[in-house]
């Protein structure tokens, strides 16, 4: 079992919507199908009910939802303590790309002056996902657009 394909299953298993969580991955629904299919036959229990309603979680499906989340943060863990002991740290930034905030650049730019020991990585993601990763845990902060207050 790959930690790609339990960030997969927990796409689904949150967005119980196989087209919405391909589109927060990034990538097409298909192969996200095929990928959730060879999970639940290596798993050898069904953890998704799928009807022309929807998706909804088995009991199984949910108690594996739990499990991967808790997997998926342990190894996220792991990768920042490695970065640690090895002198270098990362931070991940998700941005909306339609945005292209020139704002949000420079305040990236600034800290990478600020912290040179420090990688800054920036995640760009569309309006389907408009936590920009945070939600799902592929970031460490968002910028993201909030709502006008301005009146006409």
């Amino acid at each position: 079992m790959e930690l790609r394909t339990l960030r997969y299953f927990v796409a689904v298993a949150e967005e119980l919507h196989f087209g919405r969580a391909a589109a927060r991955l990034h990538m097409s629904q298909p192969p996200l199908s095929r990928a959730i299919q060879r999970l639940e036959t290596d798993l050898g229990i069904a953890l998704l009910h799928r009807s022309s309603a929807g998706v909804a979680l088995t009991p199984a499906g949910a108690t594996m939802l739990d499990e991967a989340r808790t997997l998926l943060r342990q190894a996220d863990q792991m990768r920042v303590r490695m970065a640690a002991l090895a002198g270098t740290g990362t931070i991940t930034i998700g941005m909306l790309a339609d945005s292209a905030d020139p704002g949000a650049m420079r305040l990236a730019a600034a800290y990478r002056r600020e912290h040179p020991d420090v990688e800054v990585r920036i995640r760009e993601t569309d309006l389907t996902d408009p936590t920009c990763g945070l939600r799902a845990g592929l970031v460490d902060v968002a910028l993201t657009r909030g709502r006008s207050t301005r009146r006409a």
